[in-house]
């Protein structure tokens, strides 16, 4: 059952709209969970994880022959209780109209994820090799010790997110038409948006609480109408403009958060997603965003039946450089490493393409 309430009204003049509404939105359980869970139990086929550097592992591209010798086996396991993650949005707007054909608009949208898929290693070490050996504790101590590595699918991640968006709108008449909206918002969870996402401390999730993978705080978007009809008659220049329409839109977004990482393993629960001491995640700042789009066409009609559209479009046309995905090892020394924060990709340069569209 997800339940949902809305509701409008227009006090006054009519001209201002408020709208409220609830809503519980349920998602399922992956099925890529529930296949890995039944393939990898550990009694199908067996999974060894080797370690960087280590003597008997097999070369890249190479695969190992044989499932090594004394190896114990890491499994994927889902939780007997995981449920459905579900959401709770609640948004209230005001709408205003200013003339015949302009509003503006503001509001306020609040959603909570609950019970976020996850996967959290359970069979994590409790001991360095040299404190195993030295105790004679088999396996690192791991709480199952016929194991590697168990990990397992859980409902146990959540999210929080609060935007605030304001709006003007012109509905297109006469020649123009057009949209700019801003936003101010801001994501928290417990979870990466990556489906095999780890936590840095498998025993401590709250840990991990902190800025989403697509927080994003400012987002700019305007986008624009303008256009002639075709005119027989007038003047030369309402008969060559006649039939053009132009279609500009731009975006910008501000910095995308990243997890900032050692690169090393300084918990020894065999995960390299280690983040230095007192580091809280994705509290490193990335790169921002912006692209301007233009689109012209030409609308000429040869009869009551038949037309042709001549269309010319750019995409990110002053070709700005929108980089992406920062290197985000630190490293272990006192300084950052001269890779750290370094973008590792960017998005796509300037594109320009042209189109013929045949109506009849």
């Amino acid at each position: 059952m997800a339940p949902r309430l809305g509701i409008a009204w227009a006090p006054g003049d009519g001209k201002t709209v408020i709208r409220a509404n609830y809503g519980v939105y349920y998602d399922r359980i992956p099925l890529r969970a529930t296949s890995n869970a039944l393939q990898r139990d550990g009694s199908k086929y067996k999974v060894a994880q080797f370690s960087f550097g280590q003597a008997d592992a097999p070369v890249f591209p190479n695969v190992a022959t044989a499932f090594p010798t004394g190896f114990l086996p890491a499994i994927t396991t889902i939780d007997p209780n995981i449920g459905n993650a579900y959401s709770q949005q609640t948004s209230l707007q005001i709408e205003r109209q200013l003339d015949l054909h302009t509003t503006i608009a503001a509001g306020y949208l609040r959603t909570r994820g609950i019970h976020l898929i996850l996967s959290r290693n359970v069979n994590v070490p409790t001991l360095t090799a040299a404190d195993a050996n030295r105790l004679g504790v088999p396996n690192l101590g791991r709480p199952n010790p016929n194991f590697g590595n168990m990990s397992r699918y859980e409902s146990s991640g959540d999210s929080y997110y609060n935007g605030l968006l304001v709006s003007i709108n012109r509905r297109f008449a006469s020649w123009f038409g057009g949209r700019l909206s801003y936003t101010l918002s801001k994501a928290i969870d417990t979870t990466g948006s990556a489906f095999f996402f780890t936590p840095q401390n498998n025993a401590n999730l709250r840990d991990d609480r902190g800025l989403s993978d697509n927080d994003q705080r400012h987002v700019v978007a305007l986008s624009a109408t303008l256009a002639l009809p075709v005119s027989r008659t007038g003047n030369a220049w309402r008969k060559i403009a006649g039939g053009f329409q132009l279609n500009p839109v731009f975006r910008y977004g501000s910095a995308l958060p990243f997890n900032i990482l050692l690169g090393t393993d300084r918990n020894f629960d065999t995960s390299v997603n280690d983040r230095p001491i007192g580091v809280g995640r994705n509290t490193g700042v990335g790169f921002d965003f912006a692209s301007f789009d233009l689109r012209l066409s030409r609308r000429m009609k040869f009869s009551e039946r038949y037309g042709l559209e001549v269309i010319a479009e750019a995409f990110n046309l002053f070709n700005r450089a929108n980089l992406q995905l920062p290197n985000a090892t630190i490293g272990t020394g006192a300084t950052p490493l001269p890779t750290f924060r370094q973008a590792t990709g960017a998005a796509d340069p300037r594109q320009i393409q042209f189109g013929l569209r045949i109506t009849y």
